[in-house]
């Protein structure tokens, strides 16, 4: 029986904060997820902390945060998905709970999780279609982090010129037109000019993509088109980087085939019409994660396991040169 203590992982999402305390062993403690509110995010991240800890004190704390993520000092800058400011979420969160604490961007931190789960090694990226839309990059076994910390925001490429008005500033980003909002904004935007429709107004993305697999002329029709928006951003990924595998992860997912189908006719399209893209991009390219593996708290686990094992090596190695420096 190891005598180690529990890690905690918290997973900030757009309307959702998921968190896990597991053993060693990855056994699952606890588990709670509640929605986001108009506090600040500290104090969300504290409370979902305190609901899940009950008493118990975790070893360390992982976090997967959205926006532009410092690993090294722990920052969180422009998460506009969650009207974020700068916030130095790892040290707040630390000194509050007396255990160390390590932020990792949201996407990142999953597809970290999902390069252990394979055993370190291999070329994929994870995709995320929520709230926002973001990706993370590994090829033979390392993440790609670039030196901005905003690697993998293709959330915020224009893939519709002229299109609607993004939270970053932009107009017709990806996240503006193939998000789970912008789902719903077009199922709103169908009713209000009086389509014909299933759908009513106030349709959450789950409804649409469920009238679509019903055969809803609108519903589909939107669900062919954010396909279309999420194949060519896929087709993106895939070419830029030369990997044959790509994970959807995020709540779109939830709808499952009729979420996944318009996006492997899209690329099916594209396969028929280029050679290079056909040799690019194989049938089996996508893969789609069970919705319910919460791979962004099962990230920030993985966090702070990193976290932890880096900080007890920059300590022996400052031991060690002690121990050198003193004869």
């Amino acid at each position: 029986m190891s005598t180690m203590g529990p890690i905690l992982g918290i997973d900030v999402g757009g309307t959702k904060i998921a968190a896990i305390l597991v053993d060693h062993d990855d056994h699952v403690l606890a588990a709670r997820v509640v929605p986001t509110d108009e506090r600040t995010l500290d104090a969300q991240v504290l409370d979902a902390a305190a609901s899940i800890l009950d008493g118990r004190a975790p070893m360390a704390l992982g976090i997967a945060a959205p926006g532009q993520v410092d690993t090294e000092s722990g920052v969180v800058r422009m998460a506009v998905n969650v009207s974020l400011p700068a916030i130095p979420l790892a040290s707040i969160v630390q000194e509050r709970l007396g255990v160390p604490a390590f932020v990792d961007h949201d996407t990142r931190a999953a597809a970290a999780w999902l390069l252990q789960r394979d055993g370190g090694s291999g070329s994929f990226a994870y995709v995320s279609v929520g709230t926002g839309i973001s990706a993370a990059v590994a090829i033979d076994g390392r993440l790609l982090r670039g030196v901005s910390g905003l690697a993998g925001e293709i959330g915020h490429v224009v893939a519709l010129p002229g299109g609607p008005a993004c939270a970053c500033g932009l107009q017709g980003c990806l996240e503006a037109v193939a998000s789970g909002p912008a789902v719903a904004r077009r199922a709103a935007e169908a009713v209000d000019a009086g389509e014909t429709t299933s759908l009513r107004a106030d349709a959450g993305p789950a409804d649409v993509y469920h009238a679509a697999e019903a055969g809803d002329p609108v519903a589909l029709r939107i669900a062919a088109e954010v396909g279309g928006y999420l194949a060519r951003a896929i087709r993106g990924i895939v070419l830029a980087y030369g990997i044959d595998r790509v994970v959807l992860g995020g709540g779109l997912t939830r709808a499952g085939q009729s979420f996944l189908q318009p996006i492997l006719d899209a690329l099916e399209l594209e396969r028929s019409q280029s050679a290079l893209v056909r040799q690019a991009l194989p049938p089996a390219v996508l893969e789609l994660l069970d919705p319910d593996a919460q791979p962004g708290a099962w990230g920030a686990v993985v966090i702070a396991r990193s976290g932890l094992a880096a900080a007890r090596s920059e300590a022996s190695d400052s031991s060690r040169g002690r121990e050198v420096a003193n004869g």
